[in-house]
């Protein structure tokens, strides 16, 4: 056998079943680790201790990684410019070999290129392109090749950390923005910068941001919980501009009081699940006003897995561009637009005082009767006559009010004064913006009705020269070294969520006459707790009432000075400021406020500190306001309303009115212009009010409790008859009733008795099947 024989059968014929079985699979098994497991990218960064990771920026309550110390970010703190992250090692040096580059590059090319008449060879003299962007940013504008304050290219964030999408190329005007939403808290950062916080509020919040710059221009939250506040969240959104950027968050739950209408609207703006959106589910959504919908998540509390009872918290991460050049309005220049110019850049939601295609100033207001407004400017009451409106924390309903109050013909703008808790910047940036002065007033006391009443007590020192008792004062007392905005003999008192209508001035200054002829009245409101379409009809019928009235009220100084400051309560007490007046009201004989029947005023504000989204959709939503200034109102008709008189013409429309006996419940009334009347079980007790509230609830008018009134008379304009209601024997007009006559009286409750027995005992227990109607016994006064 030859020696290669031999080797070829020993050696080779032996060890290829063992190369075949064992080393080419091992050699195989390490190319794929090798392939899917140890590749390294040859320039890997070092791992830098503030990059964007899985959890920083989306956990606020972590500090350690937070990697800063962003937890005041209140409306009032001013703007600060984004804090930037350092660039990588690796980052940084390339930028220094690209400028290098360049350097050379531009040496060269300019090497030989005389220097032009005028120039010098300071390095540090800018450039016109330098000129031209400092230019550009005096006037608000982005530089065309700076890179933005957000920019994700400067950015310290890797790319496995840049959520991208098809299409889609990070450049410097691109930003990531981070969002978390959960039972308990709402947080939002752009770039790693905090931008938005909320640990408490239930609802839907939304947070705009400009598309130019990434700052946050508005801060919204409703309470979609409740009934109705899914209205102001629709016309809030239809308010905002085209373009910016709409991020919506949810806390606790926002489903229950959301219907068709506020879901449709979340779908114009492409959220998928508005329809899905069911209790206390969490949601999330990134959009674009007018645009595509940039992210949105969801998370369904039937398919967390969490072990609560809320759907799992969303986290949300997205990145989108900014838009390089600012869109500036092509308005005329003049101070009015130009201040317009300024308030629009900074905040948003405010109309057509920041549309494009309202070019003027005076074309933001609806223009009303100019003849009327020169008529009321000679009389009296125009130099007379301020105005105090009291603001709180909520920028967006005291522009609303200001609004309402320059489109009525007969105001005096330089006698209007804003009385605020804290200073707001955007609430600043409104009063400049119509011209108006604000006071900043701080709260003092604990309670709500506390901080109110000491508020209004600074506004009758201030504008009345009003001196109250020192057991009145509180604590702290009221500054002495201010200086009045104005003094004033007739002050109109409003809230920052009222809107008056566009006759009120030639409705106050038609019956301020009657504040200086008849001692027994006592205030003059624009407000009707009654005016609900169906009773509320004629614009020249006004009533007397011994009722408290005290939204948007006319007061003289007589009656602050002689009526109000006595009766004023206590520093410590807890009871609201109108308790004054209430007294005074009880202790004058015949002592009145004059109310309309088509209110001049109406309550349009879903959240505030006395006010809910449930009690303004089910009270005040269907008020009316009265919308022309084209009737006459003749002395005759406001002297009816002094005490004697008013006596008189009311005994005289009892008497000729028709009595009848109707369910409005079950029955419609034909249109007539027969006075009518109705006399209905009332002692005057709120404990003996359901047959009242049954006929006013049928009425479709404020039935919640007797309100308003003049001496247990109502009277409406119902389908074109005069309608007066007597409670009966409670009214002193009583004794013109039918001895014929059957007093109406709610039906009875249905009641259904069940007898359960068990071994021990026998117990009877009785439910009710149909509630007593119009009556609410939860309901306090409010």
């Amino acid at each position: 056998m030859s020696i290669v024989s031999y080797i070829r059968r020993r050696i080779f014929g032996k060890a290829a079943p063992l190369m075949k079985r064992v080393v080419l699979p091992c050699i195989a098994i390490l190319f794929f680790v090798q392939a899917f497991f140890g590749r390294k990218s040859p320039q890997e960064s070092p791992e830098i201790p503030n990059l964007i990771v899985p959890g920083e920026a989306i956990d606020p309550i972590l500090k350690q990684t937070m990697g800063r110390h962003a937890y005041h970010n209140l409306e009032s703190d001013p703007p600060k410019e984004p804090v930037l992250p350092q660039p990588s090692p690796v980052l940084k040096k390339n930028q220094e070999k690209l400028l290098h580059h360049q350097k050379h590059t531009s040496d060269d090319k300019h090497k030989d290129v005389p220097k032009s008449k005028g120039e010098t060879g300071n390095s540090n003299s800018p450039s016109g392109a330098q000129k031209e962007n400092k230019a550009k940013g005096d006037r608000g504008e982005v530089p065309r090749q700076a890179p933005a304050p957000w920019s994700m290219a400067t950015a310290n964030i890797t790319d496995s950390h840049k959520v991208r999408f098809k299409g889609h190329a990070i450049t410097n005007q691109t930003v990531t923005l981070t969002l978390m939403s959960s039972s308990d808290k709402v947080f939002m950062s752009l770039n790693k910068r905090e931008i938005y916080r909320n640990l408490g509020d239930r609802g839907i919040h939304l947070v705009v941001l400009n598309q130019h710059s990434g700052r946050v221009m508005a801060k919204r939250v409703f309470d979609t919980f409740t009934t109705g506040t899914e209205e102001e969240m629709a016309e809030f959104i239809d308010e905002i501009q085209d373009g910016r950027i709409l991020v919506f968050a949810v806390l606790d739950e926002c489903s229950k009081g959301l219907t068709w209408r506020g879901r449709n609207k979340l779908k114009e703006l492409g959220a998928r699940w508005a329809d899905k959106l069911a209790y206390r589910d969490m949601w999330a959504l990134v959009t674009r006003k007018g645009a595509l919908k940039l992210a949105e998540t969801y998370s369904n509390v039937a398919t967390a897995d969490t072990g609560y009872e809320w759907g799992g918290p969303v986290f949300l991460r997205t990145d989108f561009d900014l838009e390089e050049k600012p869109k500036e309005c092509s308005w005329p220049t003049n101070e009015r637009n130009d201040a317009r110019r300024v308030f629009c850049r900074l905040y948003e939601g405010y109309g057509a005082m920041c549309d494009c295609d309202v070019t003027e100033w005076s074309d933001v207001f609806f223009q009303a009767d100019d003849q009327l407004d020169k008529q009321l400017s000679l009389k009296p009451l125009y130099k007379d006559l301020g105005i105090a409106i009291l603001a709180t924390n909520r920028s967006h309903y005291l522009y609303k009010t200001l609004k309402s109050l320059w489109e009525a013909p007969g105001i005096n703008r330089d006698r209007v004064v804003v009385y605020a808790d804290k200073h707001n910047r955007e609430m600043i940036a409104v009063t400049k913006l119509f011209g108006v002065q604000m006071v900043v007033s701080p709260d003092l006391g604990n309670t709500t009705a506390q901080k109110i009443r000491h508020k209004i007590q600074r506004i009758f020192r201030d504008l009345m020269g009003a001196k109250f008792p020192k057991e009145t004062i509180p604590e702290g007392g009221l500054p002495e070294d201010t200086i009045p905005p104005f003094m004033c003999d007739k002050l109109l008192l409003l809230e920052d969520d009222l809107q008056v209508s566009i006759d009120a001035f030639k409705y106050f200054h038609a019956l301020s006459p009657l504040l200086d002829r008849d001692p027994t009245v006592l205030g003059i409101t624009a407000f009707n707790f009654f005016g609900y379409r169906d009773v509320a009809n004629s614009l020249v019928t006004f009533y007397r009432t011994a009722e408290v009235n005290n939204l948007a009220i006319l007061l003289s100084s007589r009656i602050v000075h002689d009526h109000i400051v006595p009766n004023w309560v206590e520093a410590e007490s807890k009871r609201e400021w109108y308790r004054a007046l209430k007294m005074a009201l009880k202790d004058l004989k015949n002592g009145a406020i004059i109310y309309p029947e088509v209110p001049r005023a109406r309550h349009f504000a879903y959240a505030g500190q006395t006010i809910s989204g449930g009690v303004q959709h089910n009270l005040f939503r269907d008020h009316v306001l009265a919308l022309t200034t084209d009737y006459d109102l003749s002395d005759a008709d406001i002297l009816q309303l002094e005490a004697s008189q008013y006596e008189v013409k009311l005994l005289e429309t009892l008497k000729a009115s028709n009595p009848i006996s109707f369910d409005f419940c079950k029955h419609d009334l034909l249109y007539d212009s027969t006075p009518l009347v109705m006399y209905v079980d009332f002692n005057g007790s709120w404990s003996d009010e359901k047959s009242w509230s049954y006929v006013m609830k049928c009425l479709r008018t404020w039935e919640l409790y007797p309100e308003a009134g003049w001496k247990g008379v109502w009277q409406f304009h119902y389908h074109g008859h005069w309608l007066s209601i007597v409670g009966s024997p409670f009214s002193t007009y009583s004794y013109l009733k039918p001895d014929e006559y059957k007093v109406i009286t709610a039906p009875p409750t249905t009641t259904t008795t069940t007898t359960t027995s068990s071994p021990s005992s026998n117990t009877s227990k009785k439910s009710s099947s149909t509630p007593d109607p119009g009556t609410n016994s939860n309901s306090p006064k409010s």
